[in-house]
């Protein structure tokens, strides 16, 4: 598994090296900690090369979402593993 890193805008101050929040006085931001003020934060990932297979699936369903406040665990309808690589179509790499 071969990792790619690349120097990307640091997402936390829009690359500027200051960061000003709902916590900061208007126009009176704090260094960046995200980036510690260069702007430029590392991004570290593992190209795509396609779908993986997953072992031991009992069935597949829909997330009930992604904040754990409007709620967690599955939703709807179960469907079997080839169900499932059937209806979610594979990104080519």
């Amino acid at each position: 598994m071969i990792r790619t890193v690349v120097n990307a805008q640091c997402s936390s101050c829009s690359g500027t090296g200051l960061y000003e929040g709902c916590c900061e006085v208007k126009g009176e931001p704090v260094v960046c900690l995200s980036c510690e003020g260069t702007g430029c934060e590392e991004i570290t990932y593992v190209p795509y090369t396609g779908r993986k297979k997953k072992t031991g699936v009992k069935c597949v369903h829909f997330s009930r979402g992604k904040f754990i406040f409007t709620g967690a665990g599955k939703v709807g309808d179960s469907m079997t593993y080839a169900e499932f690589e059937k209806k979610i179509k594979e990104v080519k790499p």
